[in-house]
């Protein structure tokens, strides 16, 4: 008799908890990029200590040369690390997926028909014709179905995203109906 009441309540109760955490709100799209930028800032930091420790006036005169040569290979990997997060910045093929991928999977498009992301159907039924300043004012506007993106990706997603589906258009999306 004790075990089902337990059972029952534990089937039928409502954790205070629910409430509290249904109330927050959902993570801003920025917070991308805030830590790729705090993450640029961090390897900045640790590449001038690095850097200062190196050039340091008491460490050139008393250390071996191995010792600065293997600092300076230090130095110069974190200036790699550090180009190649921002090169990472922006990743259009991932930003497509996420955003654009429902509707325009594979550079087709699931709801217009013929309304595709090749050359040829941008020539015909984008408003501008074929060109980044038409692609770009559709990405941040849209336009019957398709959502207005300006406010939701940055200025350099969205630049990004310009660049990418206008080449896109003449290559992996070139032959799509």
């Amino acid at each position: 008799q004790l075990v089902s009441k337990i059972e029952i309540w534990q089937r039928h109760a409502d954790p205070p908890h629910r409430a509290m955490y249904a109330q927050l709100p959902t993570p801003k799209s920025n917070n991308k990029k805030y830590l790729l930028v705090g993450s640029v800032c961090l390897n900045a930091v640790l590449l001038v200590g690095i850097a200062s420790m190196s050039f340091s006036s008491q460490q050139l005169a008393s250390s071996p040369v191995m010792t600065r040569r293997a600092t300076m290979a230090g130095v110069t990997g974190a200036s790699a690390l550090i180009g190649a997060r921002m090169a990472q910045a922006v990743n259009p093929t991932s930003i497509f997926e996420t955003n654009c991928g429902a509707c325009h999977q594979g550079g087709g498009n699931n709801i217009i028909e013929g309304h595709t992301l090749s050359k040829t159907a941008m020539e015909q039924y984008l408003d501008g014709g074929w060109n980044k300043e038409a692609i770009e004012y559709q990405i941040r506007n849209g336009k019957g179905p398709m959502p207005a993106w300006e406010g939701v990706l940055s200025e350099e997603e969205i630049k990004a995203m310009t660049d990418w589906v206008y080449e896109q258009s003449q290559t992996t999306f070139k032959d799509v109906n």
